[in-house]
């Protein structure tokens, strides 16, 4: 994995020093402008060091059986009397043992311009880049003396006042015995020699390191930024732009289709209803309505017709008839015979006139002695 450093020397992000980790034989690059780090082309992880005067560190225990935010919270109840500007003009991150108050103009900024990168991130103070879990150290980079503490707290100070600051460190800690990555004379002589390392150099850095360091990046997400690290084509952009007006619009058409639907549906059945009951007024329970109506509807009791005359008239020749129609009002019927021997015929019309029934019309032929047709009777229904 090619793993370069990036150290900000500036708040105005103009000073930066670029170190190649993973080639040991490059040499570092002095950047003048974040943007710079676009260029990077073969990059996958970038560490950004933040300078010590835009993030203040604090000693500070979570309690795990309360939220992130109450944490946050209690720590900034804690060390708000030592913040000259506001309490919001700062972002608050809490990890492993200590919390850390980041310039938050600053961080939006730097984080904007990191957001653009297609690589990996990762954004931490840069005195913890050479820190140790059980032990203090002190490493010079260039002019700068950076003091890491065991419990991840730290400060950066410059080669002018580090004397000052040292005083300040041993007299609040009698038994401070930091491991020393300098050549410094002065720094060497004030602690054991059996502490004193070689040079530090960012190109040691292991990249495990990464993992031990809390992380301030929060990738600032905006249409321009997904489009260009998606690189779209024009025709992909415009797909994609469809596709996600289909998914927002889909749902509200439907929405709107149902409603409609609806309103269809109670308009119809009100019609209904209406049409059954003028005293329904609205529909609310169907079921329940069109019970009520239906028990309100009067039974009327159909007396049963009899016809003793049709009814023997029929069994004269009922193996031919295949249809009977029947006007009760009219007293009248209209028979229709299939293949009926003239004989059984002649026998069907003495046995009409003795039942009192008229063939009133017959519309027949004979074929082969058979007598297909149709008959028209009157009968007298009393």
């Amino acid at each position: 994995m090619n793993f370069y450093i990036a150290h900000i020397l500036s708040s105005n992000l103009d000073v930066i020093h670029l170190y190649n980790v993973t080639n040991k034989n490059e040499s570092k690059k002095i950047l003048n402008s974040i943007t710079q780090l676009d260029e990077i082309n073969d990059a996958e992880l970038l560490l950004v060091l933040i300078p010590a005067s835009e993030v203040t560190s604090y000693e500070f225990i979570q309690n795990n059986s309360l939220s992130e935010q109450i944490n946050i919270a209690n720590f900034i109840s804690d060390v708000d009397s030592n913040f000259i500007d506001s309490v919001s003009d700062n972002e608050y991150f809490l990890y492993e043992g200590a919390g850390y108050v980041v310039n938050k103009s600053f961080l939006l900024n730097l984080n904007h311009h990191l957001s653009s990168l297609n690589y990996k991130v990762c954004v931490s103070p840069e005195y913890l880049i050479n820190s140790f879990e059980d032990s203090d150290s002190i490493t010079q980079i260039d002019k700068i003396f950076m003091f890491a503490y065991k419990n991840n707290c730290g400060f950066s100070i410059s080669d002018k006042n580090l004397n000052q600051y040292l005083e300040l460190v041993v007299n609040d800690k009698p038994n401070y015995e930091p491991t020393i990555y300098s050549s410094n004379i002065d720094l060497n002589n004030k602690f054991k020699s059996e502490n004193q390392n070689k040079d530090f150099v960012f190109q040691d850095v292991d990249i495990a390191k990464i993992k031990s360091l809390p992380n301030f990046f929060k990738i600032n997400l905006s249409l321009h930024l997904v489009i260009k690290k998606m690189n779209f084509s024009k025709a992909q952009l415009m797909s994609s732009i469809l596709a996600v007006l289909f998914l927002i619009l889909t749902p509200n058409y439907l929405v709107y289709k149902n409603k409609q639907d609806t309103r269809v549906y109670v308009d119809a059945t009100f019609n209904i209803f209406s049409s059954l009951s003028k005293d329904i007024n609205r529909v609310v329970a169907p079921r329940n309505q069109i019970d009520q109506i239906l028990e309100n509807v009067p039974i009327n009791s159909t007396p049963d017709i009899k016809l003793p005359n049709l009814e023997l008239f029929f069994k004269y020749g009922e193996k031919y008839i295949s249809d009977i129609t029947v006007d009760v009002n009219d007293s009248s019927a209209k028979v229709k015979i299939n293949s009926m021997p003239s004989i059984q015929f002649n026998i069907l019309k003495t046995g009409a006139e003795k039942l009192n029934i008229t063939i009133s019309e017959q519309n027949i032929e004979t074929t082969d002695g058979n007598i297909n047709g149709i008959l028209n009777l009157k009968y007298e229904n009393n």
